[in-house]
């Protein structure tokens, strides 16, 4: 994938089972560094490359009684909780994150946090999404926050019905090869405006992806 440069971090389970019987990826927006390299994103940084699997990692560490907490956390597990409409043990979330991919959409970082990516940085990170689409072959495509939603809807072709039938969004679909692949997209998990009320939906979205298995 020669346009990926923060590469996917795959779970283990995620060719075998998958989550409850799909193939799943959770797309975030981008990551922050506070290294502020001018240079970010260029290939030449082959040890930055891991960055979202050292992530996972590193949250993953912390559950399990390794490592510190960083207020960041919170959002994977909050993400967890509320997709599966319970509070999960460590065990629990250490088989969700097995079970799926993970992938941040920009490929280069931001130097603050809080900071909106470039129009720029978006467009230049389409090909990498897309290649990530066709090796990974998800059923479908999570999509955290109302920024990133915006930016990859402007290239998807819309489906006709809303989930559930009340306003709270449609999918949209992105070709990968010779398959269009379903995304959704949900409140940013870190937003209190993501809550237990939203599980339904993201529920609704899986059950109707594996209806067409």
């Amino acid at each position: 994938m020669e346009n990926v440069f923060f590469e996917p971090r795959v779970g283990v389970n995620y060719e075998s089972t998958g989550f409850s019987g799909i193939k799943l990826l959770v797309l975030g927006e981008s990551h922050y560094c506070k290294q502020g390299c001018t240079d970010c994103g260029d290939f030449i940084h082959t040890e930055c490359r891991n960055f979202t699997k050292d992530i996972l990692a590193e949250y993953l560490d912390y559950k399990n009684g390794i490592g510190e907490f960083d207020h960041w956390m919170k959002t994977y597990t909050r993400f967890c909780n509320i997709l599966c409409e319970k509070k999960l043990d460590v065990d629990e979330l250490t088989e969700f994150w097995d079970s799926v991919i993970f992938y941040n959409y920009v490929q280069s970082a931001a130097e603050e946090m809080r900071v909106s990516p470039s129009n720029e940085q978006f467009k230049k990170s389409t090909d990498a999404f897309i290649q990530v689409l066709e090796k990974y072959n998800p059923d479908l495509i999570l999509v955290w926050g109302e920024r990133l939603w915006n930016k990859i809807t402007e290239f998807g072709r819309k489906s006709d019905e809303d989930i559930l039938d009340n306003g709270n969004g449609p999918f949209y679909y992105f070709t990968a090869g010779d398959k269009e692949v379903p995304a959704y997209g949900i409140y940013h998990p870190s937003s209190s405006s993501f809550t237990y009320e939203h599980s339904k939906y993201m529920k609704e979205a899986i059950r109707l992806v594996t209806l067409t298995k």
